[in-house]
């Protein structure tokens, strides 16, 4: 999944927060177009001794100010900032105390677990701060593989430079380069297939993750192979790179637009935990960026929509296809991993538009998991609506049938209780 229109920060009323959805804002390519070859290409990385530590944000002077404005765009995110924190920063335990007490089997005793990250035209620094994050702060023992997919990326620091940088780092890392653009989803499944490890575990090609972030999802996936965990994702500012604790009581739904949005946890599942505040959140969805599922169960239950492009709306695709389909999705809570959330994608769609790509993307979501309140969502998206005769879903409604998944309604009534979406064929809008 890309980038939300907010950050963590940001709330709406009834306890509603963004934190990863759909782009809906312009595309950078306009301001990328102001940028020479020599900007796009350069690998500034020059880390000085101190910035960043321990999660605090990097202040920059009035000329660096200028300079970071003039290279925003390229990442959306502060390029200057970031080029200037080491790749092994330290960041601040925020886990609860309940949490750093707690104890898992022996990493012996635990799966292993392959690394994917996706990434096209990366900033360098940010890349590699996630790989050795993970590196860093993973039980060695349980780390078979980071795997990198290259989406195609045009950048030239991604190429030689960076092989050579990540032979040097470890050996477990490997670098797969597409030949073409093909989108998040299926990059994913590139990498997917050509894994090793007992679970796959996915992260965003900006993201750091903290100590004691690998443990509990291992071992909740060894408990029960079918839960699909996620951990908390913790907000990276885009502007200065503090490292910010994301609120642990929320879980993952969605609008009538099937948009992801996360919701406040109801009170009688907050009094639930208060004996245990370490337990898993069950959540109807996951925002999709970070999480790990055992490798066999994830190509069990179809792996993803490989007929998705790009990306947007696989995140509820495989949401309703866990839970319909005998499996359970989780956030924990001991687990944390940082994200930098950009208000913007600095990438665009190779010869279709956004709102087409992501129309039938949810148009596949909907005619196949979502029974009768499939209509709820193309009152809102009529786009959506008008290529149903042109997109073909029977292969989806066919595993569907073979894995003997529930309906959307046992969703909605065992799953996701406090949901607000009407029943079928009652109308709701605003008044």
């Amino acid at each position: 999944t890309e980038e939300a229109t907010t950050d963590k920060n940001s709330y709406f009323n009834r306890g509603i927060q963004i934190v990863v959805g759909h782009y809906n804002g312009n595309l950078a390519k306009d301001k990328l177009a102001n940028l020479t070859a020599e900007q796009l290409n350069a690998n500034n990385y020059a880390p000085i001794i101190g910035a960043g530590e321990d999660g605090r944000p990097v202040k920059l002077n009035a000329s660096d100010e200028r300079r970071s404005d003039d290279t925003f765009a390229i990442n959306q995110f502060n390029l200057v900032v970031s080029d200037r924190i080491a790749l092994n920063r330290s960041l601040p335990d925020i886990r609860k105390h309940q949490c750093r007490v707690k104890t898992y089997l022996p990493p012996s005793e635990l799966p292993t677990t392959s690394v994917i990250i996706v990434y096209h035209n990366e900033a360098f620094s940010t890349l590699m701060r996630t790989v050795t994050s993970v590196i860093l702060r993973s039980p060695r023992e349980n780390l078979k593989e980071i795997i990198l997919v290259d989406d195609f990326s045009t950048r030239t620091f991604l190429k030689a430079e960076l092989d050579k940088f990540v032979a040097r780092l470890d050996a477990r890392i490997k670098i797969i380069r597409a030949n073409e653009r093909v989108g998040l989803i299926r990059a994913r499944l590139i990498g997917a297939k050509e894994a090793q490890g007992d679970v796959l575990t996915f992260l965003d090609s900006h993201c750091e993750c903290t100590k004691g972030w690998m443990e509990p999802l291992l071992a909740r996936i060894k408990q029960d192979r079918k839960a699909v965990v996620c951990p908390v994702i913790d907000v990276i500012n885009e502007r200065t790179f503090a490292y910010q604790k994301g609120i642990e009581l929320f879980r993952g739904g969605f609008n009538w637009s099937l948009q992801f949005r996360w919701y406040a946890l109801p009170s009688e599942m907050i009094k639930s935990r208060s004996d245990d505040p370490t337990k898993p959140i069950v959540s109807p969805t996951m925002a999709g960026g970070l999480f790990s599922i055992d490798r066999k169960y994830f190509e069990e239950i179809g792996t993803y929509d490989h007929e998705m492009d790009i990306w947007g709306g696989e995140n509820i695709e495989i949401s309703l296809r866990i839970w319909q389909c005998g499996g359970r999705i989780e956030i924990l809570p001991c687990s944390h991993v940082g994200h930098v959330f950009r208000r913007a994608s600095p990438h665009d769609f190779p010869g279709r538009k956004s709102g087409t790509i992501l129309n039938s993307n949810l148009l596949r979501v909907a005619e196949v998991w979502m029974d009768e309140w499939k209509f709820h969502f193309y009152k809102t998206s009529p786009q959506a609506y008008k290529m149903r005769e042109t997109i073909d879903v029977s292969d989806r409604v066919e595993l569907r049938k073979r894995l003997r998944c529930k309906s959307f309604k046992w969703f909605l009534d065992n799953v996701w209780k406090d949901h607000f979406l009407p029943q079928p064929g009652n109308a709701f809008g605003r008044v």
